[in-house]
């Protein structure tokens, strides 16, 4: 891509856990943002309905974030705010794809977070310590010097989806019953699955006894209980570590009482405004254009 087209309008679209978010933009202004549910079985097809369904030209430059495969990637140690971009064409449209992160030990694959990454590194230069980026895979990201030195990935969030919703437990939950739990498994983080047992059991006894159970409490618990592991297997990523969250508020809220329990100070940043600061940035670097076009 030349630099003749950084005047032109281009889409930068990130492909998300659940949904696929294009900003259309120009000059280095957003002009639109929309936000489109995934519905079909690959990102491919996701990223294809939602550039359809937002009337995106297919004149138009899209730069993507989220469109990976394993043979899509490069190895960290990597800078994110250097990565490469891949070529490809997707019913038309022509794409340039950010590469994704691979990891061998421990194996790890990251699909998005990499322009999140990108985006606050952009906008806190100089920044070393840690970033957790939970999702449907949370990713706990060891930075120094601008680079991703390594990443630890769990499924946390969608354990507690699962159970949550097997559990009938509501969205709200207890931030006291979480960080007892928080507590209780770190200290014996081989007790979880008996743990998740007695919770399970205390809620179908209370509902035969027809009794109100506190659904807030145990939505804490189990929170704190997957939580508690998460810390305990993270512990070399945040013990003495710079944090920093990257997530939506209501995945952001359980993470951040959990480390609050710890005694840990954290920024928090939203993803989309990240994911756009970094891909704004792989535009600039593609176009060789400066940060005010």
């Amino acid at each position: 891509m030349c630099a003749s087209h950084s005047q032109k309008h281009w889409t930068a679209a990130l492909i998300g856990d659940h949904e696929v978010t294009l900003w259309s933009l120009a000059a280095g202004e957003m002009l639109h943002h929309q936000s489109i549910a995934r519905a079909h079985p690959s990102p491919e097809q996701d990223l294809s309905a939602a550039l359809h369904q937002a009337q995106v030209s297919k004149s138009t430059p899209v730069l993507v974030c989220g469109l990976m495969s394993a043979s899509s990637t490069v190895a960290v140690p990597a800078k994110p705010g250097d990565l490469d971009l891949s070529r490809l064409d997707l019913d038309g449209w022509q794409l340039q794809a950010l590469l994704g992160f691979q990891q061998q030990n421990p194996t790890g694959l990251m699909q998005h977070g990499n322009a999140q990454i990108a985006g606050f590194l952009a906008l806190n230069p100089k920044w070393d310590g840690v970033i957790c980026l939970p999702g449907e895979v949370t990713h706990w990201v060891q930075v120094s010097a601008a680079e991703v030195v390594s990443f630890q990935s769990t499924l946390t969030t969608g354990l507690y989806s699962t159970l949550a919703s097997s559990l009938a437990l509501p969205a709200s939950w207890s931030e006291s019953a979480l960080a007892q739990a928080v507590a209780d498994t770190m200290s014996r983080p081989e007790r979880l699955a008996s743990r998740l047992a007695e919770l399970r059991a205390s809620l179908l006894v209370a509902d035969q006894n027809t009794k109100d159970s506190n659904k807030p409490e145990a939505a804490g618990l189990l929170w704190g209980y997957l939580l508690g592991a998460e810390l305990a297997a993270a512990r070399a990523y945040w013990l003495g570590q710079n944090m920093a969250l990257i997530a939506p508020d209501h995945l952001a809220s359980p993470y951040l009482a959990a480390l609050a329990a710890q005694g840990l100070p954290v920024t928090q940043a939203q993803p989309d405004r990240m994911a756009l600061e970094g891909l704004k940035q792989a535009w600039r670097r593609s176009t060789g254009t400066s940060a005010s076009t």
